[in-house]
Order: C-alpha cells, then structure tokens, then sequence
C-alpha cells in the first residue's frame, strides 16, 4: 500500500479484518470492559484456580 494522504482503500486478511471486528465489538460493549477489568483484579489479587483445581470443582459438569 502507497503511503499517502489520500488513501482512500485499505486491502486486509479477511482473518485480520474479522478480528479487527470482533475487538470493536468488545471495545463498545461496557459490561464486557468491565468484565475485563475484574478478571485482571482477580489475576493480580491471585483469585485464580489451576487447570487441575477447577476442574476438579466442576468434574460433575463436564
């Protein structure tokens, strides 16, 4: 792609362009921002389980 001022068409992956989509998608979503968030807080705050642990916990779901 030319690099100007006047580009007025971009060519992508569609994977890329897909993606792209789905990360604006969440980006507009606020619950799903603050679902993020939190699930940092948990990792920093080592509110985590391992793999083994959690699924242990739920070996009846599965």
């Amino acid at each position: 792609m030319a690099k100007t001022a006047d580009v007025e068409m971009v060519s992508i992956p569609k994977p890329l362009y897909e993606s792209l989509l789905e990360t604006l998608e969440v980006l507009s979503d606020k619950s799903e921002i603050e679902s993020i968030r939190r699930g940092i807080q948990d990792i920093r705050k080592k509110r985590t389980y391992s793999e083994e642990d959690f699924l242990e916990m739920y070996k009846d779901l599965v």
